[in-house]
């Protein structure tokens, strides 16, 4: 069974280099076939945001207020899943960043349990892993451990729903002080510091390293080339987390 602790990771920025549309034209097709509106990405800002807040800003942009749209957003999560997976390239295999593979299986490798806090919807996600290549270390619990981007607008929600995922796989109670929360917005940053996991800022999306440790993250790296840190990193964080369980059960 995977040990902890439990290292989630965003996708856009931190896994994948962004700059594929297909996801952003699957929220104007949403809007559009769903809502009858267009969907204009430019109304609202995206980076770090969840597909729920994603949409609900849009639609507010319309007029279209959150007790009208929220019966319907399960609908529009279903379009979008849909024109993603029957639109995203067949691979992409090029859009994995640097260091991001051999990370992954040092982590494996260690037998730590793995999982993903993304903005994106399920399925958007597992298209975008497995095209990519790297779906498996993510898919081996049961379909995977993960809070997405259908979840609630409040990416801390998304950290609190892959909490109770990993309990269920792990077969144990699964504390935020054994979750590291890995991404490349200070939004990642943001919701690991609101559930009191450890974070880990990657400047490989459109913020600098700067502007993540402003934000508070408790290590930045420029990439996930440097396995070293990273790991030594989430040992430490191991070594923690298994100190605030000791004090839970005294």
């Amino acid at each position: 069974m995977p040990r902890l602790p439990l290292i989630l990771f965003d996708i856009d920025g931190t896994l994948l280099r962004t700059g594929d549309p297909t996801h952003g034209r699957s929220v104007t097709v949403a809007c559009r076939e769903v809502f009858g509106v267009e969907g204009d990405l430019r109304r609202t800002d995206h980076a770090g945001r969840t597909d729920r807040r994603i949409l609900q800003a849009i639609l507010a942009s319309y007029d279209i207020p959150l007790e009208r749209s929220a019966e319907r957003l399960p609908e529009a999560f279903a379009c979008m899943e849909d024109y993603v997976e029957r639109e995203l390239p067949p691979s992409l295999a090029e859009r994995v960043l640097p260091g991001v593979p051999e990370l992954l299986a040092a982590l494996a490798e260690r037998d730590l349990a793995l999982g993903l806090v993304t903005g994106n919807l399920p399925r958007i996600a597992a298209a975008k892993l497995s095209r990519a290549g790297i779906w498996a270390p993510f898919a081996a619990e049961g379909g995977g451990i993960g809070g997405y981007g259908d979840v609630s607008a409040d990416r801390a929600d998304l950290v609190r729903a892959a909490l109770v995922q990993a309990e269920a796989a792990l077969g144990r109670p699964v504390p935020a002080a054994a979750a590291v929360i890995v991404g490349d917005t200070p939004h990642d940053i943001a919701c690991g510091r609101d559930c009191a996991a450890r974070t880990v800022g990657v400047a490989t999306g459109r913020f600098t390293a700067a502007e993540l440790r402003d934000c508070g993250a408790d290590l930045v790296l420029d990439d996930l080339t440097d396995r070293q840190t990273f790991l030594e990193f989430v040992a430490l964080s191991g070594e923690r987390s298994e100190v605030s369980d000791q004090r839970s059960d005294e």
